[in-house]
């Protein structure tokens, strides 16, 4: 069976770099180049073979081995996951239900504020733990524009309030995964992770508030602020 060498070129600092190579060639033709996910995917895939292959030595068997593993793994449970939450997500659109959601939440306070706590942060970490994968992120960005948002800001702001969230994303995946790959526990890495991202989740409210208002809105919204963070 072969074993992985960590550090194949002597120096752990460059065989770190080397690795993380098609990881940063897959973000500059997303980011700088504007290619399309499918093939941007297919070029970092490709270079990831060849580094895989040379410097790490790794054999062409285990090399197949592990991308099938990986493209199991991608559909089921993650691509599941997300094609589910996406129906559901459409079908309460096409149904009108939606819109109950969004007014109900927006007839709460006309405060763009108390939204977004509302929506960002509240109905967004629901929808992370129930889907995830940047699902919770584009609905709650959608329900903020429909509310009067710009596209950027809305967006900026659910990125910032998923930050916490996102370790608990689509049942639990990010966790399970962590435990399978360390080699750890799962209910012992489960209970180290709500330790570690109480004082984040605690927080982010907060740092939403400030974002939109500054100090005057720490000030104005700080009762409604604290009961969101403390729930």
């Amino acid at each position: 069976m072969w074993e992985q060498n960590i550090d194949p070129i002597g120096q752990l600092w460059l065989s770190a770099v080397t690795a993380i190579i098609p990881i940063l060639v897959f973000l500059l033709c997303l980011v700088v180049f504007k290619m399309k996910g499918i093939t941007a995917g297919i070029i970092a895939v490709g270079l990831q073979v060849l580094i895989a292959i040379w410097p790490f030595g790794m054999p062409i068997g285990s090399i197949a081995g592990a991308g099938l593993l990986g493209v199991l793994t991608a559909v089921w449970p993650i691509a599941y996951i997300i094609v589910m939450a996406v129906w559901l997500y459409k079908l309460t659109v096409a149904s009108g239900r939606f819109d109950v959601i969004r007014s109900s939440i927006a007839g709460i306070s006309p405060d763009q504020r108390v939204q977004v706590l509302l929506i960002s942060f509240g109905f967004g970490a629901f929808l992370e733990g129930a889907a995830g994968f940047g699902v919770p992120i584009a609905i709650c960005a959608a329900l903020l524009v429909q509310l009067g948002f710009g596209p950027v800001k809305a967006a900026m702001l659910s990125l910032v309030a998923n930050v916490a969230a996102g370790a608990y994303g689509a049942i639990g995946i990010p966790v399970i995964v962590g435990a399978q790959v360390g080699g750890v526990d799962l209910a012992a890495l489960s209970f180290d992770m709500v330790l570690v991202l109480q004082l984040l989740t605690f927080a982010t409210p907060f740092i939403l508030v400030m974002i939109l208002d500054g100090a005057r809105g720490f000030r104005e919204t700080l009762p409604m602020t604290v009961a969101v963070s403390l729930v």
